[in-house]
C-alpha cells in the first residue's frame, strides 16, 4: 500500500460531445457496474488506497454512495467546466505534502499498466505514460532530446508529429503542490493548462515516460459504448443467478452470465459472451450475441439483439437491433428496425456538435437516449441518434438525429437517381464473426 500518494480520478466532465447519452460517461454501467467502478478496482493494483474523484455539479447525488472495498473514496466538485487542469485544482486540498496519481475515470486500458507503475509510486520521477500509434491522433506528443523527455506538444498536425507517443491522463507526480503551482500560473486560451504544466516539469529531462502498446478505450462519442461493453465482455464467465428459468429447446453458447430472476423462452439461442441482467425475460425465438441486456427488460417473440448496449427495462417484439446503444427505458413496437448497414458498406458518420464525425464504424445501428417510444414498422437507419424523452410515430424511415423531446410523425417518399457508389465489397470479415 502507498499511503502517501493520492490517486485523482477526472470524472468533472461535461460530455457534449456524448449526446444523448444523458448519463454520466463514468457511471454507465457494464457487466452490472458502473465503468468508474470498474476501472477503480483496477487502480488497487497500484497499491493506492487514497482516492479523490472529482465530479460534475450535477452528478453530486449520483455520486453518494460510491464504494469500492479496498479503497477510500472522497468526492470533490469541480465548480466550473475549466477541464482537467480545473478538476486537479478541485482536489487542491487534499494534496498537501503527498504525491499523486491521475487519470481519467472513463479510459479503460489494460490492467498490466496499473501493475507497471507500482515500482515508481513513492519514487521521485515524474512519470506519463505514451501510448503508442501508428496513425495521427489529435492528441498530446511527447518531445525527446535521445532518451530524454523534454516537452509535450499538443495537436502538432498529421506530419509534424515529435515522436509516436501520445500522452494520456495517466500521470504520476512526486510533488503534487509543485504541479499544482504550475497549474494555477499557467494561462491559455485553449482548454490546454493541463498540458502547459506538464510541459514545464519535463523540460529538465528528468521526467520517465512509459511506453504502452496495449488497448485503449476513451470514452468521447456514444458509440465508444460499444468498444467499452466489446472489451469487458471478454471478462465474461459462465453464470447463473438465483431462480433462473430456462424453457425447453434454448441454446447457449460460450460464456453467458444470467442475473437473478432471468427467463428465457423456447427456441432462442444465446451465444457469448453476454450479460443478462436481473429481472430479464428473454422472449421465444430470440437470437442474442455478443450484448449487454440491462435488468427488468423484456425482448419479446422474434428479437434479433447483436453486438449491442440495452440499458435497463427496455421492451423489445420482434425487433432487429444491430451495434447500437439504447441507454434506458425505450420500448420499441413490433417490426422495428435498427439498421446497422450502409448499401455500399462504407464507413458510417454521425453529426456531433454540427461537425461530420467519421465512427470508423462499418457497422453501427442507433444510439438512443431515455425514456424514448417507437411506433410500428418504423426503421432507423446507420449511425442515427435519437435524443432521450421522444416519440417516433409508426411506419417512419428516420434517417437524420431526433432532438430531445421531439414528437415524430410524417410519411414515406421516395426519390431516383443514378447510383455512383460501389457495391463489390467483400464480406469475408463479416462471415468470420458468424463463426
Amino acid at each position: 500500500m502507498n499511503k502517501d500518494c493520492v490517486a485523482i480520478v477526472l470524472a468533472g466532465g461535461e460530455g457534449k460531445r456524448f449526446w444523448p447519452i444523458q448519463t454520466s460517461k463514468s457511471m454507465i454501467r457494464f457487466l452490472g457496474e458502473p465503468l468508474l467502478v470498474h476501472n477503480l478496482n483496477r487502480l488497487k493494483l497500484t497499491g493506492i488506497t487514497d482516492v479523490i474523484v472529482v465530479i460534475h455539479p450535477q452528478d453530486a447525488e449520483t455520486f453518494v454512495h460510491l464504494s469500492v472495498p479496498g479503497l477510500t473514496i472522497r468526492t470533490v466538485v469541480q465548480p466550473q467546466p475549466n477541464g482537467m487542469a480545473g478538476g486537479v485544482i478541485a482536489a487542491a486540498p487534499f494534496l498537501k505534502g503527498k504525491s499523486c496519481f491521475i487519470m481519467n475515470a472513463t479510459d479503460l486500458v489494460e490492467e498490466r499498466l496499473y501493475s507497471e507503475l507500482v515500482p515508481y509510486i513513492s519514487g521521485n520521477t515524474v512519470i506519463s505514460v505514451g501510448k503508442k500509434v501508428t496513425d495521427y491522433f489529435p492528441g498530446s506528443y511527447f518531445i525527446f532530446d535521445g532518451k530524454n523527455v523534454i516537452g509535450v506538444v499538443e495537436k502538432p498536425g498529421k506530419g509534424n508529429e515529435p515522436s509516436n507517443l501520445v500522452g494520456l491522463v495517466f500521470d504520476y507526480f512526486p510533488d503534487s503542490e509543485r504541479f499544482l503551482e504550475l497549474l494555477q500560473n499557467s494561462k491559455s486560451e485553449h482548454d490546454d493548462i493541463y498540458e502547459k504544466a506538464l510541459n514545464e516539469l519535463l523540460k529538465d529531462g528528468k521526467a520517465k515516460i512509459l511506453p504502452y502498446d496495449g488497448y485503449w478505450y476513451p470514452t468521447k462519442y456514444p458509440w465508444h459504448v460499444l468498444d467499452i461493453m466489446d472489451r469487458l465482455l471478454t471478462d465474461v464467465s459462465e453464470h447463473r443467478g438465483k431462480n433462473v428459468e430456462i424453457k425447453s429447446n434454448v441454446v447457449i453458447e460460450g460464456p453467458v452470465y444470467l442475473g437473478d430472476n432471468v427467463k428465457i423462452f423456447e427456441n432462442t439461442k444465446i451465444v457469448g459472451p453476454c450479460y443478462i441482467g436481473d429481472n430479464t425475460i428473454i422472449g421465444n425465438n430470440n437470437i442474442i450475441r455478443h450484448s449487454q441486456i440491462g435488468s427488468g427488460c423484456v425482448t419479446g417473440f422474434n428479437t434479433d439483439i447483436t453486438r449491442s448496449y440495452i440499458g435497463d427495462t427496455c421492451w423489445f417484439h420482434s425487433n432487429y437491433i444491430g451495434d447500437s446503444v439504447i441507454e434506458g427505458d425505450v420500448s420499441m413496437g413490433s417490426g422495428n428496425v435498427l439498421a446497422n448497414l450502409r448499401l455500399d458498406e462504407g464507413e458510417i458518420f454521425s453529426v456531433v456538435r454540427k461537425e461530420r464525425v467519421n465512427t470508423k464504424r462499418t457497422k453501427l445501428g442507433a444510439i438512443i437516449g431515455r425514456h424514448v417510444r417507437i411506433g410500428v414498422n418504423t426503421s432507423i437507419m446507420p449511425g442515427v441518434k435519437i435524443g432521450s424523452n421522444s416519440m417516433i410515430g409508426a411506419g417512419l424511415i428516420v434517417d437524420r438525429d431526433i432532438p430531445d423531446g421531439s414528437f415524430v410523425t410524417g410519411g414515406t417518399s421516395m426519390a431516383i437517381t443514378k447510383n455512383s457508389r460501389s457495391i463489390t465489397r467483400n464480406r469475408d470479415i463479416f462471415k468470420e464473426k458468424l463463426l
